[in-house]
Parts: structure tokens; C-alpha cells; sequence
């Protein structure tokens, strides 16, 4: 949101109490190790670099250095009056403070507090040289509710905005809603709460038409119909986190590179659409004629990567929505955007345009695909699988939540988007396939292409396969890549699906 937004939310922020405890801060370089694991899941750039976690070491193999040090600042508990100066001055001053990142832990607290605190860490992300503040971070099964994420997405400037260093770990909670009358006025609840709602939906209609901000709209939009004590627009790290411009990120299960073998323009075409669409910011500037994006193609959808790759005689092939890259260790570079110098769309895959300096349009390698991201295309969202969704589609580009006047709600319910139940009968293995007793273990039994099969289950794994079904037939129940079953529902690649609490 702009700068120019914060003054309206504070007014109406005053009326949240404060509390008598306060958050702990400290320094935990306990983290370090965890921190190093974490990988964009969609290909984000990270203050490392391109293909690079979001910390390193302060010295690593590769030379990367971070002067002075890393240093990992732990802030968990209530947030409290006072706890923006504690950060402060534990930090430092902003001409001598080294590297760090901030994790936060936190369900809430002092609203003003938390717009104190990321208005204090925006000033470590300015200059002409590097900046100091690397990102904060919401870690897997912990949260940042209420006032934490507040501060949390305020930490950043609008230069910020697609490189950014808001992290959220997949599995984590990053929770947003407006805030509500305490209890100590509970004597005048009626009158207050009255009007606060009619504040909110005035808001609702005037900040459409905030933008090019540090958050798109949509956030504080949804985050309007949300406005209880324990009702929140929760964020998990996955398609609608970075919708919000925010950049999920995961450890090797989620983000380890795939290998190409098994993976088919299907894969390929389907992992650029979800890349494309939850961008967001660009797809709101970006005025696309046609939904989806018409990537154009001239091979079948079965036709295998590596195939294509050779028929098309590069190790870098796009078509008008799609790069696609076959990288060291035969694994898979992904893009959602591509260009084959031509006019029109729907021309099919071709060589990446090349100029004396390499690649046009992306130097150096393209973002890796990662488990996280085939795992959205194939209904394990986050490594669960999807039994209800919305969809996205051209009647609501964006977020269903966003067009609350087309769906039924009033009072205390949230908006509520059409969802659809995803049907996952009839599935069958697409070719003969060795089944599991877990993810990469030892084999139960092995099945012949196009035997039926029940899908029970998924997860992401730590291999190089990124995401597999647990699969059953023949009373025999064991795991299987996902890759390499065929369920009817999720067949093409123009289906994109946004799971029930997918966040």
C-alpha cells in the first residue's frame, strides 16, 4: 500500500488497546542453518542472488560475503508499545549496522506498534549501496497475526515490489484483518462496531484505487471483510502470498530442482500459467486480451520436455508465455513469460531469442522449477491435496474474495467464492511405474501403464521427482510420482485452481 495510506489506517488502528506484556527480542543465530535451506518456490530473485537461497553463510563456497555479518533477529510474543524502540536499539543505527534479517513469531498486538516497526525497518532498505535489512521471514508452523503482519509488510519499498524481501516459509501463518473494538469498550460495542463498518466499506471502495504501492490492493481489500478478534485473511507461503506480493519460500522438500525426465509439456505449459497469474501486480498493469495467457504450441501435450528440447535444437525454448530451460544435471529452468520475436501469439515453442550478449530478455540461467510449483499443477497445493477450490478465471482475474458483490454475505460471514469439489476419479498411471512403500523407498510392487488407480494422498519430497501420490489398487496401497499418473481433471494445462486455504 502507499505511504499516504498509513495516517487513514492508524486513525481508525487507535482504537486497539494496548497490553502490558511485551515482545522478546533477540539474537538467534541458531536459525542460520535453517534460513540457508529456504529457496523461493516460484523463481523470486533474493538479495543472494537469481537461483540462490534467501541467507547464506558469512562467508560460503561461493565467496559470497555479507561484511560484517549476518546477524538473525528473533521477534516473538505480543507486540506492545515500546517494542519498535527495543528493536532499535538492539539494531542499531542505520550507518553502522551490518546485515540482517528479522523472523517474526508473533499473533499480534499493538497495531500502531506494528506500523512503528516496519516504518523503523523500511529505513534499512534505502540508499544507493547495499542494503542492510536481507528480509523478514515467517517460518514454517509459526505465525504473524494481526500487528506482526503489519510490520511485517511494511518492511519494504515499492522498489522492493516482485525482488521482494518479505518471506513467507510454506506451512506458516501470515494473518490479516482490520481492527476491532476492544473488550474494555464493550458498554458502547454497538455504536462503535456500527460505524467502524461503515468506515471499512468506504475504505473498501476508495482503496481500489491505491497502487503501484508495497502491496497491491487486493490485500487490504480482503483484508476489509475480516474484522474480529480471531478472523483473519491467512496466508500459508503459496499462490495467494505471492499474489500479495510477498515471496513464498521452502526448504528441499518444496524447492529441490526437477529432474526433466517424466515431465511433459503439459507440466511445462501449466507450471508458466500458475508462474503468470499469481504475479499479481504485473497481471493488474498487464491488459491481456484473452484468458488465459494464449501460449501457443505445436507439439501434442503428452509430447516429453526432453523431446521437445530436441526437436526444437536449443537448451532454451519459449513461446509466447513460456520459457522453458533444460539446466545442469538435467533438471528444469522455468519462466511464465517468453517471447519469439514475433507479432501474434500461438505460433508454438521456438529457440530463445539470442543477441551478442546471450539470452535476450533473462540472462543467465532461468528461476529452477521446484516441487512447490508442479505441485499446484498437479492438486497438491502446498503439499496437501485439493479436494475443494475456486477458480481463476476471466469473469474474476484475481482473488474471487475481491468482488464481494457478486457472492452472498452479510454480518459476521467472510465472502464466500464459489468453490468446486476437484474429482479425482479416474486416474491412471501414465506409464509402467514402480510403486513405493514411501516417497523414494523401497518397491512394493510395479504396475503397467494405464492401470486405474486411486489417488489417497500427496506430498512434496526432498528428491528430485518434487512431488508424489499415494496411490492404491489391487489392495495394494503404496507411493507413486506424480508425474507419471494421469487424473482426468487436472488433464490440460489452461485449469488453474486455487485450493480452500491455500493460501
Amino acid at each position: 500500500m502507499k505511504r499516504l495510506g498509513v495516517p487513514v489506517l492508524t486513525a481508525a488502528l487507535a482504537l486497539a488497546g494496548s497490553v502490558a506484556m511485551s515482545a522478546e527480542i533477540t539474537l538467534r543465530d541458531d536459525l542460520r542453518p535453517r534460513l540457508a535451506q529456504l529457496w523461493p518456490i516460484y523463481g523470486e530473485w533474493t538479495n543472494v542472488g537469481r537461483n540462490e537461497p534467501i541467507v547464506r553463510s558469512v562467508a560460503d563456497e561461493k565467496g559470497f560475503y555479507y561484511g560484517n555479518g549476518l546477524q538473525i533477529y528473533h521477534v516473538s510474543g505480543v507486540i506492545a508499545p515500546g517494542d519498535a524502540q527495543r528493536l532499535a536499539d538492539l539494531i542499531g543505527p542505520t550507518d553502522s549496522v551490518s546485515s540482517f534479517v528479522v523472523v517474526f513469531d508473533s499473533p499480534g498486538g499493538n497495531f500502531l506498534e506494528g506500523v512503528k516497526i516496519g516504518e523503523f525497518l523500511q529505513n534499512f532498505r534505502g540508499g544507493n549501496g547495499e542494503s542492510a535489512l536481507n528480509g523478514v521471514i515467517v517460518l514454517s508452523a509459526e505465525e504473524c497475526m494481526s500487528a506482526c503482519a503489519v510490520a511485517f509488510a511494511l518492511a519494504a519499498l515499492p522498489r522492493d515490489s516482485g525482488n521482494s524481501v518479505r518471506y513467507v516459509e510454506l506451512g506458516a501463518r501470515l494473518g490479516f484483518h482490520m481492527p476491532f473494538v476492544p473488550v474494555d469498550q464493550q458498554a458502547r460495542q454497538t455504536e462503535i462496531a456500527a460505524a467502524m463498518d461503515l468506515t471499512y466499506q468506504i475504505m473498501s471502495e476508495y482503496i481500489q484505487l491505491i497502487s503501484n504501492g508495497i502491496a497491491p490492493s487486493a490485500l487490504v481489500q480482503n483484508a476489509l471483510h475480516y474484522r474480529r478478534p480471531d478472523d483473519f485473511l491467512l496466508l500459508h507461503g503459496g499462490l495467494v502470498t505471492r499474489f500479495m506480493d510477498f515471496v513464498p519460500v521452502a526448504g528441499p522438500k518444496g524447492t529441490t530442482p526437477l529432474a526433466l525426465s517424466g515431465l511433459t509439456q503439459r507440466d511445462a505449459l501449466n507450471m508458466c500459467q500458475y508462474l503468470t497469474y499469481s504475479q499479481g501486480r504485473d497481471m493488474i498493469d498487464w491488459a491481456y486480451e484473452f484468458w488465459p495467457v494464449e501460449i501457443g504450441s505445436n507439439f501434442p501435450d503428452d509430447t516429453p520436455l526432453t523431446t521437445l528440447f530436441e526437436r526444437v535444437g536449443d537448451r532454451r525454448i519459449a513461446n509466447d508465455g513460456c520459457s522453458i530451460e533444460w539446466q545442469e544435471g538435467d533438471t528444469l529452468g522455468i519462466a511464465g513469460l517468453g517471447d519469439c520475436g514475433r507479432d501474434s501469439t500461438g505460433g508454438g515453442w521456438c529457440a530463445a531469442p539470442r543477441d551478442e550478449f546471450g539470452y535476450v530478455g533473462a540472462r543467465g540461467d532461468l528461476p529452477r522449477a521446484t516441487g512447490a510449483l508442479l505441485a499446484d499443477s498437479l492438486g497438491c497445493h502446498g503439499g496437501r491435496l485439493t479436494s475443494r477450490y475456486y477458480v481463476w478465471d476471466a469473469r474474476n482475474r484475481f482473488l474471487e474474495e475481491e468482488q464481494p458483490e457478486d457472492y452472498q454475505w452479510s454480518g459476521d460471514s467472510n465472502p464466500d467464492a464459489p468453490l468446486h469439489r476437484l474429482d479425482w476419479s479416474g486416474a491412471r498411471l501414465a506409464s509402467n511405474l514402480n510403486i513405493r512403500t514411501a516417497p523414494g523407498g523401497d518397491q512394493v510392487a510395479r504396475w503397467t501403464e494405464g492401470t486405474p488407480v486411486q489417488v489417497l494422498d500427496c506430498t512434496l519430497s526432498a528428491d528430485d521427482q518434487g512431488v508424489w501420490y499415494q496411490v492404491a489398487a489391487d489392495g495394494v496401497t503404496g507411493w507413486a510420482s506424480a508425474r507419471y499418473v494421469d487424473v482426468p481433471a487436472l488433464s490440460g494445462w489452461n485449469f488453474m485452481i486455487r485450493p480452500l486455504g491455500g493460501g
